[in-house]
Order: structure tokens, then sequence, then C-alpha cells
């Protein structure tokens, strides 16, 4: 898999990556994210960066909607069991967890806030990284557990 997504950035030639100090040290606000699903074409997702305790607190929290191939990125100093709530989400979402090898290490599909009960999701392997987008996302672009990112 790494040779063909290296050929393959190679003859496309795709921009480098973003060095993941750079999402938290930065000033950036948006990033794009690329996922590399086996057997089918790469798809972009462009994230709001959520980078201080009060952005990653109020996530997508009192909104609406959200528009297709967009998303909200959580990127964290360091790996770990991440817990997310839908506190005051009315949006469903698909919670992409994602490890330091920016590989996929686990996908929940969180329905919107029902309530006074809050679901809290849990990944399900250390996570580096987590991008919250719409529901179905993942089902529509064939990502799954493994499936490589690169930020750009």
């Amino acid at each position: 898999m790494k040779i063909s997504v290296f050929v393959y950035r190679f003859l496309k030639k795709e921009p480098s990556y973003i060095h993941e100090d750079t999402l938290l040290n930065s000033t950036m606000n948006e990033v794009a994210i690329t996922f590399y699903p086996m057997g089918v074409p790469p798809v972009v997702l462009t994230c709001e960066v959520a980078k201080t305790i009060s952005q990653k607190t109020k996530g997508l929290m009192y909104r609406s909607s959200l528009p297709k191939e967009k998303g909200m990125l959580f990127p964290f100093w360091f790996s770990w069991y991440r817990i997310f709530w839908m506190k005051n989400v009315s949006i469903p979402l698909d919670i992409i967890f994602i490890n330091k090898e920016f590989k996929v290490v686990s996908i929940i599909e969180a329905p919107a806030d029902v309530g006074i009960f809050n679901k809290k999701y849990w990944a399900c392997g250390f996570g580096k990284y987590v991008v919250e987008c719409n529901k179905g996302f993942c089902k529509n672009h064939r990502i799954s557990l493994g499936t490589n990112i690169i930020f750009k």
C-alpha cells in the first residue's frame, strides 16, 4: 500500500505533507485532508482546525448544518484514547480517529444530540487527530480502518 500511494503521489505531483506541529503552532484555520481508501480515488475533505481548548470543547456545537465535503479537525499533542460527545450537536456525524502514523484507527457514526443523555464515543485505538464530518462520508467514499491520510 505504501508503495502504491507513493507512486500515485509522485505521478500526480501532489504537495508535500504539512508537518504535524504546524497544525497546532500556526495560524492556519483550515486544512485539506486527503484520504487514500483502497481501490478508489483519493478524496479531499476541507476542515476547520480546532487548536485551542475552547475550540475543541465547542467543536460543532450549535450548528444547524455542515456543508458537504467539510468538517472539523481536532489535532492533539500526543496519542491517546480519545473521547468525544455530541452535546448540542444537531448534525449526525462520522467521527474519524487517526493515529500518529496518519492511519484511520476508528470510525464512529454518531447521531445528532438526543437530549439529556449525551452519549460518549471512544476511539478503538490511540488517536492523535480526530475528524468530524457529515454522517455517511466514510461509507460513501469507502474510508475504512487503515486508510492513509495526509494534510495539505
